[in-house]
């Protein structure tokens, strides 16, 4: 009997000692919290993210404080009940506005990446920018700012066959308002016009190679916009402002074999051979 009486009175000062431990550590708990808040970053996009995670896992704790120890916490007798629920509620409060800011954060993370993108080119630094924009579009893979200013780089860095791909990207799969329609547009009349002329003066200078790259970027470009910005004959346009015509056929069918791109290889074979039976070319 002596020894349950003994083991009964352990356990109510083990509880004891735990409530005791419980209510000494609510201040501490409180100011870890407001701890963990104050790193908590609303402003670069990099962390928008990944903080808007940690608040949740921030609060799932205060929601179960709230849920456990709030309703008891009045049998804390050396603590002031009435202060400690108003440091809990103002802890709360700070993270329930935190919660709303990176909400909205966390839904225009592309366009802060954007912003960040325009930034670096105001001091002429392309890789950050460019880098800026893929994670403006790892967020949002058509957001049609970002890809038409990606577009506008690649063709300055002469990445003709991206900048292509991101135009086609625009007008098939990107909503674009009036403005964004207007800025395409003028885009797309830029890099037609910058394609033909690239190509025009690779014929002339007879590399044959790099003007088939500009060729099967020209070939997609004509092939998949939506309105008639080239003609039939975009590539004998430009072969026949050099002399040697026939030649230029050839070498570019040529090329084209050597990389296996037989459908571009035999159009310029036909090309050659109906300029040959016009009877330009001298047997």
């Amino acid at each position: 009997m002596k020894k349950i009486l003994f083991l009964t009175g352990l356990i109510f000062s083990l509880l004891r000692i735990n409530a005791q431990m419980a209510c000494d550590s609510i201040f501490a708990t409180f100011r870890h919290w407001e701890a963990q808040l104050e790193k908590l970053n609303y402003e670069d996009p990099e962390l928008i993210s990944l903080h808007y995670l940690f608040l949740q896992d921030i609060q799932r704790e205060m929601r179960k404080f709230e849920a456990n120890t709030l309703p008891v916490m009045h049998k804390c007798m050396q603590l002031d009940y009435y202060d400690a629920k108003a440091a809990y509620r103002k802890v709360q409060y700070k993270a329930n506005r935190l919660n709303e800011i990176l909400s909205k954060q966390k839904k225009q993370v592309d366009q802060l990446f954007y912003q960040r993108a325009q930034e670096e080119l105001s001091f002429q630094d392309t890789t950050n920018a460019l880098y800026n924009l893929d994670r403006a579009l790892q967020f949002n893979k058509y957001q049609p700012e970002a890809l038409l200013l990606k577009a506008r780089l690649m063709l300055a860095r002469k990445s003709y066959q991206e900048s292509v791909d991101l135009i086609h990207l625009l007008y098939t799969q990107a909503e674009l308002n009036e403005e964004m329609e207007m800025a395409v547009s003028d885009f797309t009349i830029e890099l037609y016009e910058e394609l033909y002329s690239v190509g025009d003066a690779l014929v002339k200078n007879g590399h044959a190679a790099e003007a088939l790259e500009v060729f099967l970027a020209l070939e997609q470009f004509c092939t998949n916009m939506p309105s008639g910005y080239c003609n039939d004959d975009y590539y004998r346009g430009i072969l026949r402002s050099r002399e040697g015509v026939y030649e230029s056929y050839l070498s570019i069918a040529r090329e084209a074999e050597k990389r296996r791109n037989y459908e571009m290889a035999r159009k310029f074979y036909q090309y050659a051979e109906e300029y040959r039976k016009k009877g330009e070319v001298t047997e």
